[in-house]
């Protein structure tokens, strides 16, 4: 705030300097360019008349160089003013804009998928890249736009009136409509920034969406009717932002019609005037001085109106979305899970409409049990993961750790309990050793390699020129589904944090890389929890407990033995599975 207050004031005194400059000029033509071309030396109404008075009418060159000087005094001042100004608001207002965007996007990273999902993609963009900017934009320019407006017109205005009041009337009445105009639209251009801003959240989704999912378009030659897809969400930007071009157009119009009539007008009074000898040749170039600034400064004056409304648009998204209440995020408070924590899921029941995604599931996980999980697609099994994790809230039933409810601990301290290797495996635009040290991007080498060679990561980086050092395209974009669910093994064994949870992240694996990955596994860690969600039985086969899901409900459970026993769906899909990895071994 005080280098808001310090520069706004650099911009006054620059304002100051563009408001009295014209006074000089004054004095320069009534005391030497008149006299010079014959006419007699008038005492104009300049505020500076003090700096010549005591210099006899006839010493032109001393006059000129006095007023001469007082002009380049000025302009030193004004561009140094100038440079004040901009540097310390810019320099500072960019700390503001970082901590915005830094702020959007902790919001983004610490925020429940209810919260999220009352955002596209592309809205969630923008509040995290063009928004701040236009925060900043409204916080620098515009408010010191307004001031710098308002302090010239005003000054301006007292200053025309000492030299004649009947030059007050006609600016003042062409300031008065002009602020009709502009409140007369207000509203239809503030919702004009709205549906732009709600146009380009749509344009950029698609965008996102055809980029990332290039390859799968390709797969099924939908390329036509996705760039059909783009071009209706362009052609929807393109006529709002048409209708905008309409608005504005009558909106300037009327204020530019306003402008001519105030400048005409006022010529029309000060020309006689100045044939009456009530106003000299120094103080009508004066007036067309102030009258041109005038114009000028109500240009300035509705394009910061313009941008201000644009930029309020992207202040009210940035902070409904800041201030938003997260009423999942709210329910955590600040314990710390213990560092071997017990696990217990009880009578746990999530709806979707009118069935049950999980109904009423029960396990207990002290700490170092090996927990399996199996079911068909859309069962359950990952959405299991995630409520423990806190990555998802059940309707019914309750998680504890250590016997004390999930929500009780901090939901950050929650999560670095877990090391996640996720169904759905993301990987940025970075080397394949930085997306293995996600956690700690600092870690030495031979951590992120020791993590790389028991997810099996080896076989293929060593292939590379760079080896872990090679940069990947984003989401993986030249690796093959197996590669991609390595490094993610690897990310999670990386983490070693106290429960490892591994969701189906081998079934792009062969069965010879499944079987090496699951045995380093089964020794990396042996003293850990681990939960494995898997659709092959044969994975299973060590876990101390095994439970088969469907439709959301524990079906079976018990150990390999039990459940081979039992002849249900797991026996019979082991067997399955059996039978045709011998025949996959003998061909």
């Amino acid at each position: 705030m005080p280098v808001q207050v310090l520069a706004t004031l650099f911009g006054l005194f620059r304002v100051v300097i563009l408001l009295v400059t014209p006074q000089v000029v004054s004095l320069l033509v009534d005391r030497v360019i008149t006299p010079l071309l014959g006419g007699e030396p008038k005492n104009a109404s300049s505020i500076f008349y003090f700096l010549i008075k005591d210099i006899p009418a006839g010493e032109y060159t001393r006059i000129f160089w006095v007023l001469a000087a007082t002009l380049i005094v000025f302009a030193v001042l004004f561009f140094a003013f100038f440079y004040l100004k901009w540097h310390l608001a810019h320099f500072f207002s960019l700390k503001s804009e970082g901590r915005m965007r830094a702020d959007a996007l902790k919001k983004l990273g610490n925020a429940s998928g209810q919260l999220l999902s009352r955002y596209t993609a592309g809205d969630l963009i923008l509040i995290t890249t063009k928004d701040p900017f236009n925060v900043r934009d409204l916080y620098i320019q515009r408010s010191q736009g307004f001031a710098d407006c308002i302090f010239y017109i005003v000054v301006a205005a007292v200053l025309l009136g000492q030299i004649h009041w009947s030059l007050l009337f006609l600016p003042l009445a062409g300031g008065i409509f002009c602020i009709f105009v502009i409140l007369l639209y207000k509203g239809r251009i503030s919702r004009y920034y709205e549906s732009v801003w709600r146009d380009s959240a749509t344009l950029s989704t698609t965008v996102q969406e055809n980029i990332y999912g290039v390859r799968t378009v390709a797969a099924f030659a939908r390329e036509q009717e996705r760039e059909g897809l783009f071009d209706a969400d362009n052609e929807r930007l393109k006529r709002t932002q048409y209708g905008g071009i309409e608005v504005f157009a009558y909106r300037d119009l009327l204020i530019r019609i306003a402008r001519v009539c105030v400048f005409l007008g006022t010529l029309a009074l000060i020309i006689p005037l100045g044939i009456r000898g009530r106003i000299t040749a120094g103080e009508f170039t004066a007036t067309m001085g102030y009258l041109g600034s005038l114009m000028w400064q109500f240009n300035s004056f509705v394009f910061n109106v313009n941008a201000s409304q644009r930029d309020l648009v992207s202040g009210r998204r940035l902070f409904e979305f800041l201030n938003a209440e997260d009423e999942i995020a709210i329910r955590y408070g600040t314990r710390v899970p213990s560092a071997q924590p017990n696990i217990e899921i009880e009578h746990l029941s999530v709806k979707s409409g009118d069935s049950y995604a999980l109904e009423d599931v029960s396990v207990s996980i002290p700490y170092g049990k090996k927990l399996g999980v199996m079911g068909k697609t859309g069962s359950g099994k990952t959405l299991l993961c995630k409520l423990m994790q806190g990555l998802a809230e059940a309707d019914e039933g309750e998680i504890l750790l250590d016997g004390v409810p999930i929500h009780e601990y901090s939901r950050d301290a929650l999560l670095r309990t877990y090391s996640y290797a996720m169904q759905n495996v993301f990987l940025f635009s970075n080397t394949i050793a930085s997306n293995i040290a996600l956690y700690d991007p600092l870690a030495d080498e031979g951590k992120i390699e020791r993590a790389g060679s028991l997810a099996e990561v080896d076989e293929f980086a060593s292939r590379f020129p760079d080896g872990y050092g090679t940069t990947i395209g984003e989401k993986g974009f030249g690796l093959s589904g197996g590669q991609k669910q390595r490094i993610s093994i690897a990310r999670a064994l990386f983490k070693n944090a106290s429960v490892f949870v591994f969701d189906d992240v081998t079934s792009a694996l062969d069965l010879e890389t499944e079987h090496a990955v699951f045995r380093n596994l089964a020794r990396e860690c042996a003293e850990k929890t681990m939960i494995t969600v898997t659709h092959r039985a044969t994975a299973l086969k060590d876990c101390d407990e095994i439970l088969f899901l469907e439709d959301g409900r524990i079906t079976e459970r018990g150990t390999f033995e039990e459940l081979m026993a039992l002849g249900g769906n797991f026996a019979q899909i082991y067997n399955r599975q059996s039978k045709e990895m011998n025949f996959t071994e003998q061909a």
